[in-house]
């Protein structure tokens, strides 16, 4: 499948969901936007020790482990939190006209691309071909190199770094961006990590002398991420870009 194509379809994914939120009016689409969006950080701070479990007790799916606890703590929250937000929020707010269609279309699109970076991102945990739909690496920034995946990743990893920080002595940022922090993806290595884990396919990441726990993969098929203690040394890759999460990694 050609990469342009791919990128179409993620971006008319986007307008579909972006006209189905907008439908809501601003008041739906900017509480649906925060659903989303704390849902997102609830599935990235608890899916990695939760497919940990599943793959050492349910061997059965231990290859999809990553991304059945992804998506269904992800959905999961969104479906409390819609269920709470009707339950305690207006079911409508006028705004001046203006303001009314200008805010349903920014909430409507920041939602939809939020939850289109979290379907990514569980598609690259999960065991598929190298490329995911053939065409995706790690350098793919899709759709049309804006790197949806890689935001998500960054914005996630300001979170654990910052706003939502705990402190670690053994697992600090080794770029000091965030001070004893114990922050998710330390080295900016969660694409590059997950690409190498994926059993289908040749086109390796990792070096061929990278020590073997590098390259191999724990709970589930998707591989071992930086937040699960994963990856490579300092000395193994060079990070491009911001040390935020959303920087490009390759092999030194």
């Amino acid at each position: 499948m050609n990469q342009t194509i791919v990128d179409m379809v993620i971006c008319g994914l986007i307008l579909g969901m972006t006209w189905a939120l907008m439908s809501e009016g601003l008041w739906g689409a900017a509480l649906m936007f925060f659903n989303v969006l704390f849902s997102g950080l609830i599935a990235f701070n608890f899916y990695e020790p939760l497919a940990s479990l599943f793959a050492k007790n349910l061997t059965f799916i231990a290859g999809f482990a990553d991304t059945f606890c992804m998506m269904s703590i992800f959905c999961v929250s969104v479906i409390l939190f819609r269920l709470t937000t009707e339950t305690l929020a207006p079911a409508m707010v006028r705004f001046p006209p203006p303001v009314f269609h200008i805010g349903r279309i920014f909430f409507g699109l920041m939602g939809s691309v939020v939850t289109v970076s979290i379907i990514l991102l569980s598609y690259e945990a999960a065991p598929v071909h190298k490329k995911v739909f053939t065409t995706m690496d790690y350098t793919a920034a899709a759709p049309f190199k804006l790197g949806l995946d890689r935001q998500w990743l960054g914005f996630f990893q300001y979170t654990t770094g910052l706003v939502f920080t705990s402190n670690s002595p053994n697992r600090t940022d080794p770029y000091k961006t965030f001070k004893n922090a114990k922050v998710f993806d330390p080295q900016s290595e969660w694409l590059i990590l997950h690409q190498d884990a994926r059993p289908y396919g040749t086109e390796s990441v990792l070096s061929a002398d990278a020590e073997p726990e590098a390259a191999s993969a724990a709970s589930g098929g998707g591989g071992r991420s930086a937040a699960a203690g994963g990856g490579s040394r300092p000395g193994d890759i060079q990070v491009i870009g911001p040390a935020v999460g959303g920087g490009v990694v390759i092999p030194q």
